[in-house]
């Protein structure tokens, strides 16, 4: 009993103990809070401030550059603003600011087709202008250019762009889908959407008009090298992450000598890597609905592939669209066979011996394949 007593009165004293030092530290914590809160909110304001005096105008025989951010960014994608008020005179051109809603937070922001009229009605006040874009940023500037032929884009550049998807928008696709409404940009940026899709079709016609300069980095763990590969622009690469092309903006010479004379620099070599997106039609048009064990993937020797196969997506992915599956075969090899398995009984169509397969010497082609799903008799 005594024992019991004893262990008892020890607990709650540890108890006790824990609970003083819980609350000491959350009072630390608060405190501390506190006093950076103050800070902070006094430098959020000078640099409100500052980037509002920034975006006045100065140069007004010029046309301006406006910077697109990406997905989850602001104007704080890009350098400080003291940093952006020296590249302006540098320049002799006005920095602008395109800023739209955009974050974690599911089912709050628009669908990029949104992104883009209201990207237009931004550009409607200006006679000419060079657009920097950052990733999902460079996606927006793509698609409004897709439906503007009168636009006053001039120069554009693409900094570290998803032009074929990102599997980190997959990865927050899901996380997403706690709530119905999802997010739609993730939804809409991922590999072999709706949205991607339609946009890669176009095979660049809507950057026939505008100077283009496609910049990408060496170590992206947001877009690989595939995806960050524009076929249809001058492609350049870069040491660095997702944001230093972005954050490091007038570091880099080429960029500057691109925006003033519209010169190009040293271009990079094309990936060697190839992926595929398949769509499959039935003979009345129909995309038929997908799923990865349709597709079976072997070497040349018949064995199966190593790598694997994907399907994409499960809900619409393009404000203008039904939900249309694609199949994604990353990695693929000159010797693959690719065989796609019918229903009703019928024999797996050979999608590369059917002839359709050939020339994919982009890292990324768009295919889609018909094939006769009618039942057996």
């Amino acid at each position: 009993m005594l024992c019991k007593s004893v262990c008892k009165a020890m607990v709650a004293g540890m108890l006790r103990f824990i609970k003083m030092a819980i609350l000491l530290c959350l009072g630390l914590l608060m405190a501390g809070c506190a006093k950076t809160s103050v800070q902070a909110t006094d430098d959020l304001w000078k640099t409100w401030q500052a980037t509002d005096e920034l975006i006045q105008q100065d140069y007004p025989e010029t046309p301006p550059v406006v910077l697109v951010h990406g997905w989850n960014g602001s104007e704080f994608t890009w350098p400080d603003v003291k940093k952006l008020a020296k590249f302006e005179q540098h320049m002799q051109r006005d920095i602008y600011f395109f800023t739209y809603r955009t974050g974690i937070v599911t089912g709050d922001f628009p669908p990029l087709e949104i992104l883009e009229e209201q990207l237009g009605h931004y550009l409607s006040s200006f006679k000419q202008v060079d657009v920097i874009a950052h990733s999902m940023g460079g996606l927006i500037v793509r698609q409004y250019l897709s439906h503007h032929a009168d636009s006053p884009i001039r120069r554009v550049v693409f900094l570290s762009t998803p032009h074929f998807g990102t599997d980190a928008a997959a990865l927050l696709e899901r996380l997403a889908s706690v709530r119905a409404e999802g997010n739609l940009q993730a939804d809409e940026i991922q590999p072999s959407s709706d949205f991607l899709w339609q946009l890669n079709m176009q095979e660049g016609q809507e950057l026939a008009d505008v100077e283009t300069l496609n910049a990408y980095t060496t170590d992206d763990l947001v877009v690989n090298q595939v995806s960050a590969w524009l076929p249809w622009a001058a492609n350049i690469e870069v040491e660095g992450g997702h944001h230093t092309l972005a954050s490091n903006l007038m570091d880099y010479d080429f960029i500057l000598s691109f925006l003033a004379t519209g010169s190009y620099p040293a271009l990079a070599k094309k990936p060697e890597r190839r992926d595929v997106w398949l769509r499959i039609r039935n003979q009345a048009g129909e995309v038929l609905p997908l799923t990865s064990s349709m597709l079976r993937r072997m070497d040349a020797n018949l064995r199966p592939h190593q790598h694997g196969v994907s399907v994409c997506c499960d809900r619409p992915s393009a404000l203008y669209e039904s939900s249309r599956q694609s199949l994604i075969v990353e990695d693929v090899e000159a010797d693959d066979v690719l065989w796609f398995t019918r229903r009703n009984g019928r024999k797996p169509v050979s999608i590369k011996e059917a002839g359709q397969m050939d020339g994919y010497d982009m890292p990324v082609t768009l295919r889609e394949i018909t094939v006769d799903e009618r039942p057996l008799r």
